[in-house]
């Protein structure tokens, strides 16, 4: 195995092989048992490469843009990155303008021009995994502090709400100092909480 001076065991990711030219498929499957990865599967069509993601849900996948088949690359690509969270590699010996165009709209991790150096794979999949996991670990963050923030919100709403009505209350000289005590007891407690929110939320931020 060759020494990659990675951190990571790379043994832990697996890789699916969409291309439907044997020997490169062969050459691909080689370089990365040589780097320590597994492969998830191979497969030559996008029907099979589809079928192979959903099965083995594989840690990324090397798609060549051109299939043979009703399917290509992209649309197979496209597909998959649809009911799979998995970063896609897409390799090519050639493109025009208009493949080019439909590649980019689904997002790609990056392009692999063919021949394919094996020092050149590595990196690509490494800095794939690490974008991906990146993109993975700032959505997380902001759906984190989207449902604090709605936390947040819904106690400050129901205090503001609780105490404009307390205010017409004691100018209509409907409440008495002993009802007001209660409820602004009642804040103190929900603002308290509120506050402690406020503190996981800062200690939540600076964490990551």
């Amino acid at each position: 195995m060759n020494g990659t001076g990675s951190g990571d065991d790379l043994t832990d990711r697996s890789i699916l092989i969409v291309e439907d030219e044997v020997i490169i498929a062969m050459a691909l499957e080689d370089s990365l048992r040589d780097f320590g990865y597994t492969i998830a599967g191979r497969a030559t069509n996008g029907a099979d490469a589809i079928r192979l993601a959903i099965e083995k849900e594989p840690d990324l996948a090397l798609v060549d843009i051109r299939l043979d088949g009703e399917m290509d690359g992209i649309e197979a690509a496209n597909r998959i990155c649809r009911r799979l969270d998995i970063p896609v590699i897409f390799l090519t010996a050639y493109s025009d303008d208009t493949t080019l165009s439909r590649a980019i709209k689904t997002n790609p991790f990056g392009y692999l021009i063919k021949p394919i150096r094996p020092r050149e794979l590595y990196t690509s999949i490494e800095t794939a995994v690490y974008k991906h996991r990146a993109l993975k670990a700032e959505a997380e963050k902001l759906a984190y502090l989207s449902a604090v923030t709605n936390k947040l919100e819904n106690p400050v709403e129901l205090v503001r709400t609780s105490l404009e009505g307390m205010v017409t209350s004691i100018e209509r000289d409907e409440m008495d100092l002993q009802d007001v005590s209660v409820i602004l007891r009642s804040h103190v407690d929900e603002l308290s909480r509120v506050s402690a929110n406020l503190r996981d939320l800062n200690n939540s931020i600076f964490r990551i």
